[in-house]
């Protein structure tokens, strides 16, 4: 290995050996000396670039026992978590988006800047109009959820949501008609204003009620 950046250097070599799967969750990593030698790199480069993972969360340390993958990186996760999103039926997916994104309705409540706040109130005129097509209402909204869950402040939340934001479109135009923009619409409106109250615990019931309402009329769309 270059001597420039060593540390760095056994750092992404060992993120990408838990990329690959040589080491997975729970599992013990190779010893300083394995990987010394592997490597052909000094102890203390690879001491470091242990260090920094463990720091990280990636990797724990036990005295005595070794060094364990105790998380994933998270591109890795992300990726995982992608390729599980893909093909979900429709029930799962709005189950999922219930869960998470009442969640993030919580937090938001508690962090949301006044200038999200007026985006959203922009956002939930343009949809209580009316005269708008599925399509319009269906951007109008998802920009609307997205202010909810980058309002969250958790980086896993908004990453997570965008893995499956594509199918998420899907179900938004498979039971949109203009009774259920005209109910999405006022279930915005309420979890808007129990976002301005600061009411956290009524702005996510209110929006687990949104997102249920949502699997139900998949459920009538299919049977």
């Amino acid at each position: 290995m270059s001597r420039k950046s060593v540390t760095e250097q056994v750092l992404e070599y060992l993120k990408e050996q838990i990329r690959v799967g040589r080491w997975t969750y729970g599992e013990k990593i190779d010893s300083e000396n394995q990987l010394t030698y592997e490597l052909q790199v000094s102890r203390a480069s690879v001491r470091h670039a242990i260090q920094q993972l463990v720091a990280l969360g990636v990797l724990e340390s036990f005295q005595g026992k070794g060094t364990f993958v105790k998380t994933l990186p998270e591109d890795v996760m992300m990726s995982r978590l992608g390729s599980i999103y893909l093909n979900q039926d429709l029930h799962t997916l709005a189950e999922f988006r219930n869960i998470v994104e009442s969640a993030a309705c919580r937090k938001a409540t508690d962090r949301i800047a006044q200038e999200t706040l007026e985006k959203m109130e922009s956002l939930a005129q343009y949809m209580e109009q009316g005269g708008i097509t599925a399509e319009e209402f269906e951007r109008a909204d998802a920009e609307f959820h997205n202010c909810i869950l980058n309002a969250s402040g958790n980086h896993m939340i908004v990453e997570s949501m965008k893995s499956v934001a594509g199918e998420i479109r899907k179900q938004h135009f498979a039971f949109h008609t203009f009774q259920t923009m005209k109910r999405a619409a006022e279930y915005h409106r309420w979890i808007l204003e129990a976002m301005k109250s600061k009411n956290r615990e009524l702005a996510a019931e209110l929006m687990s009620q949104h997102l249920t309402i949502v699997e139900e009329e998949i459920y009538k769309k299919q049977e």
